[in-house]
């Protein structure tokens, strides 16, 4: 579909061309059927190995894209290593930039978009350990079946691009920074704002004024967000023997199939967290555990809900661990912990554990 000209977009600062009064009624879901079918295309995405100049296919989970049902989408243009190994998008250096100012309103990107790249793959500078080059033509020419269906099946009010590349994959035409800066158009039946990519801002705006400029348009946007997800509490033991942490791995029909975590469940109403750990780890795994200090706190949002996790110490006290539903279990070093598929939620105390040693 062809794009608005260029002068016919609303200048940054002025209301959002065609912006509507209310993105989705609150708590609505998106169009009848797009929430299983977009779970699909991202096993699709997931199996996708077509562009040879991709190293590793290193790809975000379902679970790291936000809320697919506010009536909005925020489309970067491919993933950077932080954000790949932290399982969540926009939480590198430039990222970290969206964040801040998102998080004034006491919100996060999580709670207001549906978030997705031009190109699902972190691309590898060549020559180099672990560095971010930027998208090719071909990736994301490869690519661009999966934005479209994305699109077309949250049907969006608004999408947020941020970046040229992301930009023209989704207006399908190039735009000029820093002049369409904040800038929105029409397209398809929906509004298009194109930003900056905050690793550019302070060559081209200054961190002032590129910041204030995000402040503006999350504040628009967030007048108009759903209701808060709902959450769950859960207790997750931190269990130690030799120098290796005890993890079991979910079944198939659970919440994120065929991932480890660290052994522990959801609490129930009225119980405490020492409590539902005890009991979970005793119905689970057969075993007694000391609870000692919690260690972390994590709140993390997926698609359906919002997640508050509290790692606890424990210490095992009775000798053997005996699954009592047939999920395999494995002892291993905080150095492997980061080779094995875990929770995004997980994220930030296995970095912790792995640089502890």
């Amino acid at each position: 579909m062809r794009a608005e000209d260029k002068r016919g977009g609303a200048p940054p600062g002025e209301p959002l061309a065609g912006a509507p009064r209310s993105v989705r009624s609150e708590g609505s879901a998106p169009p009848h059927g797009a929430a299983t079918a977009i779970k699909a295309l991202y096993r699709e995405v997931a199996a996708c190995t077509r562009c040879p100049t991709i190293c590793g296919y290193r790809k975000f989970p379902w679970e790291a894209v936000g809320r697919p049902d506010t009536g909005l989408v925020l489309v970067g243009e491919a993933p950077g290593i932080a954000s790949i190994r932290n399982a969540r998008h926009w939480t590198g250096r430039a990222g970290m930039v969206l964040r801040g100012e998102i998080r004034r309103l006491g919100l996060d990107l999580e709670d207001l978009f549906f978030l997705t790249n031009a190109v699902k793959c972190w691309p590898e500078a060549p020559g180099a350990r672990e560095a971010n080059r930027a998208p090719r033509a071909s990736e994301i020419a490869n690519c661009a079946r999966f934005l479209e269906t994305e699109l077309r099946l949250l049907d969006p009010k608004i999408v947020v691009a941020v970046g040229a590349v992301a930009a023209r994959a989704v207006l399908g035409r190039q735009v000029s920074f820093p002049r369409d800066h904040a800038r929105s158009f029409r397209q398809g039946g929906r509004t298009v704002i194109v930003l900056l990519h905050p690793s550019n801002a302070n060559r081209f705006m200054g961190w002032a004024a590129y910041r204030a400029s995000l402040l503006r348009i999350f504040r628009r946007l967030a007048r108009h967000r759903p209701a808060p997800l709902p959450e769950v509490e859960v207790a997750a033991a931190l269990i130690a023997r030799n120098g290796r942490y005890l993890i079991t791995r979910r079944r198939g029909g659970q919440h994120l199939p065929g991932y480890w975590e660290f052994p522990g469940g959801k609490r129930r109403p009225g119980e405490s967290l020492e409590a539902c750990l005890r009991r979970e780890l005793r119905e689970e795994l057969a075993i007694e555990v000391e609870v000692g200090e919690e260690v972390l706190a994590v709140a993390h949002p997926y698609p359906e809900r919002r997640v508050r996790l509290h790692f606890f110490r424990c210490r095992l006290a009775s000798s053997r661990v005996r699954p009592q539903e047939g999920q395999r279990y494995r002892w291993v070093r905080p150095g492997e912990l980061a080779t094995l598929p875990f929770p995004p939620a997980d994220a930030t105390l296995i970095r912790a554990l792995a640089a502890s040693g």
